[in-house]
């Protein structure tokens, strides 16, 4: 209980200059993600924007942490009134012409993703490639490519501080956000519309 009598001390002030690994990490990490996607191409986003809204059905393909980041676009993308399925779920219907085929993968080499964009392409769906890698086997079959190299805090190219993979992973899903946020904007989408889409079943 209060004493009124005799208030509690105001807090000491918070020490400036003092850092600690934490936050130290924080700044690399945020830092590296505005890098990487200020380095993101505005025409590639559109592109990418345009092939999500003309399609009859997008399907999202990912494995590890990359499918986690597309997964999540896969939700926002229904909240926006698309409809969405994810690859590995057994209710995704084969893909065929009229779709597009969203993969995301850092080095564009997955074997499992690759194999099904390819399968993907075969069936007629438009495959859309989200890579950190734009050399590589899967941006070479997309018939549009979104290229998320990379980068340290201070630009420098393929020199990121942390895990591999973990900048291109993180990028990717602040990268689907803007483009969530940017629809909205653009298509002047109705958020409350979206929260009506949202799952009542949980």
């Amino acid at each position: 209980m209060v004493d009124p009598n005799n208030p509690p001390a105001p807090p000491a002030p918070l020490p400036v200059g003092v850092d600690g690994p934490l936050a130290a990490a924080r700044r690399t990490v945020l830092r590296e993600i505005e890098a990487l996607l200020t380095q993101a191409a505005e025409d590639q986003a559109e592109a990418l924007v345009r092939a999500l809204f003309d399609a009859r059905r997008v399907i999202v393909l990912g494995v590890g942490r990359s499918k986690l980041a597309v997964d999540a676009f896969a939700m926002r993308l229904m909240h926006l009134g698309l409809s969405v399925h994810v690859a590995t779920d057994v209710t995704c219907p084969a893909a065929a012409p009229g779709d597009l085929v969203l993969a995301c993968s850092g080095s564009g080499r997955t074997p499992t993703v690759v194999q099904r964009a390819t399968a993907a392409k075969e069936a007629g769906a438009r495959v859309a490639a989200v890579v950190a890698v734009a050399d590589s086997p899967l941006a070479d079959l997309a018939d549009l490519v979104v290229h998320l190299a990379e980068y340290s805090e201070d630009h420098e190219r393929d020199t990121s501080a942390q895990f591999v993979g973990t900048l291109f992973e993180q990028g990717a899903l602040v990268f689907f956000d803007c483009l969530v946020l940017a629809v909205q904007r653009t298509r002047d989408i109705d958020p409350d519309a979206m929260y009506g889409r949202h799952n009542n079943l949980e």
